[in-house]
C-alpha cells in the first residue's frame, strides 16, 4: 500500500519529463546554428513618409503645453476640460444694455446659478450652474445588480449679450447640460 503513492509519483515525473524524450533536437540545433542575416536596405529613391504630426498632442484652452497643469482661465474665455461643450442663444427684441440688465436680474433672482463675474463693459456674465448627472451602470451584470448613480456637477457658463441688428442676442457657452438648463430658465424668465 505504501508503494502505490511512490509509484504514482514516479509515473507522473516520467510523464512530465517525457515530453523532451519524444521530440528531436533538430529544432535546437537549427536555432543554435542560425546566423543573423544582414539587415534590410531601403532603396535610395524611396522617400521616408512624413509622420512628424502623427504623434502631436493638441493643446487645450487654459492648459499650457509645457507644464500640463491647468491655469486659471482669463475672464473672457471658458476652459471646460472633459465636458461636452455646448452653445445656445436667445434673440430678444430690446437693446443690448436693457437685455444685459434683465439677464442680470434673472440670474440674481436665484435658482439658476451663482454669478461668478459680471462685466458691464463687455456685457458678459460668468455663471456657475449646478447640473444633476445620472450615470447608468455599464455591462449586463452591473445593470442587473446595481442602480444608476446621481451626482451634482458644477459647470461654468459664459453668458454674453451682443447686438444683432436692432435686437439683442444672449449667447451661452459652456458644458452642454449646463447650457441647456440655463437656456430654459432664461427663456422662462425673459420671455
Amino acid at each position: 500500500m505504501k508503494k502505490l503513492p511512490l509509484i504514482a509519483l514516479l509515473a507522473l515525473a516520467a510523464l512530465g519529463g517525457g515530453c523532451s524524450w519524444f521530440h528531436s533536437n533538430t529544432r535546437d540545433q537549427q536555432w543554435h546554428a542560425a546566423v543573423q542575416e544582414r539587415p534590410l536596405e531601403v532603396p535610395p529613391d524611396l522617400e521616408k513618409p512624413a509622420n512628424a504630426a502623427a504623434l502631436s498632442i493638441p493643446t487645450l484652452p487654459g492648459v499650457p503645453a509645457a507644464s500640463g497643469m491647468p491655469e486659471v482661465a482669463p475672464p473672457g474665455t471658458l476652459a471646460a476640460v472633459g465636458a461636452v461643450q455646448g452653445s445656445a442663444s436667445l434673440l430678444l427684441n430690446d437693446t443690448v444694455d436693457s437685455v444685459y440688465n434683465r439677464v442680470g436680474v434673472a440670474l440674481k433672482k436665484g435658482g439658476i446659478g451663482n454669478v461668478q463675474n459680471a462685466d458691464a463693459a463687455t456685457h458678459a456674465y460668468r455663471v456657475e450652474v449646478n447640473t444633476t448627472v445620472t450615470e447608468k451602470p455599464k455591462g449586463f451584470f452591473s445593470r442587473i445588480f446595481s442602480s444608476a448613480k446621481t451626482h451634482v456637477v458644477r459647470s461654468l457658463v459664459e453668458v454674453s449679450v451682443v447686438a444683432d441688428g436692432d435686437k439683442a442676442r444672449v449667447e451661452l457657452q459652456g458644458s452642454e447640460a449646463a447650457v441647456k438648463q440655463l437656456q430654459a430658465a432664461l427663456q422662462q424668465r425673459l420671455g
